[in-house]
C-alpha cells in the first residue's frame, strides 16, 4: 500500500494550489450553443467598455449617460452569475478592454442560496475575466424593499439577507482578484440593507435618480 502515499499526496497538493483553475461545468441559463453563435455575429465590432450584468444593467442607459466613451450594454434580465460566466464568448467577440460588472441578485432570492457556490462561481467568473486581459471594476449588490413594491416582505427579507452574505464574498474576492471594488451598496442601501425609497421603481430596478447616482458614481473610473 506504500506505493500509493506519493500519488495521494501530490494530488493533494495539487489541490491545494491557490489562484485560477477550472471548476465544473456550469449550469447557467443560456444554451452554449447559441451563446457562440450571437459570438460569432459580433466578431466584425468591438468596444472599448462594457458594463456587464443582470436587469439593472440592461435597463440603464450607459451610451446615453457615457456618450463620450466606447461603450456597449450587456445586461440581461434575469441573469446570474452563471450566465454571465456562459456569455464571457461575447465580451471576447467584442475585445472589451474595461468591464463594470453588477451581477448576483438575482441568484440572493433563492431560499436555498449557497455562499460556498456562490464563492466558487463569481471566482470563476472573475478568473474568466482576466484571462481575457479585461480591466474589472466591480459593484457591490443594492437591495432591494418593498417601497413602491408589490414584493412580500418575507421574499425581500430573504434576498437581502442573502445579497449581504453576497457583498461579503465579493468584497473579500475583488480584493484577491487585486480589482476594483465600487461599494454601490453603501451608497444605495439604508443601514438595514434595504434599498433606500427614492432609488426604488418597483422595489428592484432603480429609478431615474437611482440609476443617475450609478452613472455619477462610475464616472470617476472612466
Amino acid at each position: 500500500m506504500r506505493r500509493f502515499t506519493l500519488p495521494v499526496i501530490l494530488l493533494t497538493l495539487l489541490f491545494c494550489i491557490p489562484g485560477c483553475k477550472a471548476d465544473a461545468e456550469i449550469k447557467g441559463p443560456f444554451n452554449d450553443y447559441y451563446i457562440r453563435e450571437w459570438a460569432a455575429t459580433l466578431e466584425p465590432f468591438s468596444h472599448e467598455i462594457a458594463f456587464y450584468g443582470d436587469s439593472r444593467v440592461a435597463l440603464a442607459d450607459w451610451e446615453a449617460a457615457f456618450a463620450e466613451s466606447d461603450v456597449v450594454n450587456l445586461g440581461v434580465g434575469g441573469d446570474i452569475v452563471e450566465g454571465t460566466i456562459q456569455r464571457l464568448p461575447l465580451l471576447k467577440a467584442l475585445d472589451i478592454k474595461t468591464c463594470f460588472l453588477a451581477i448576483g441578485g438575482n441568484n440572493c432570492w433563492d431560499r436555498g442560496f449557497s455562499e460556498e457556490v456562490f464563492r466558487s462561481h463569481y471566482d470563476q467568473l472573475l478568473c474568466g475575466l482576466e484571462d481575457l486581459g479585461i480591466t474589472v471594476y466591480i459593484c457591490t449588490i443594492a437591495g432591494v424593499t418593498t417601497e413602491n413594491s408589490t414584493l412580500a416582505k418575507r421574499h425581500i427579507d430573504i434576498a437581502n439577507t442573502n445579497m449581504q452574505k453576497a457583498n461579503v464574498i465579493i468584497r473579500q474576492l475583488a480584493a484577491e482578484h487585486d480589482m476594483t471594488l465600487i461599494e454601490m451598496a453603501d451608497l444605495m442601501n439604508n443601514p438595514d440593507g434595504t434599498l433606500k425609497s427614492e432609488y426604488s421603481l418597483d422595489g428592484v430596478h432603480f429609478t431615474d435618480a437611482g440609476n443617475t447616482l450609478w452613472y455619477d458614481t462610475l464616472r470617476n473610473y472612466i
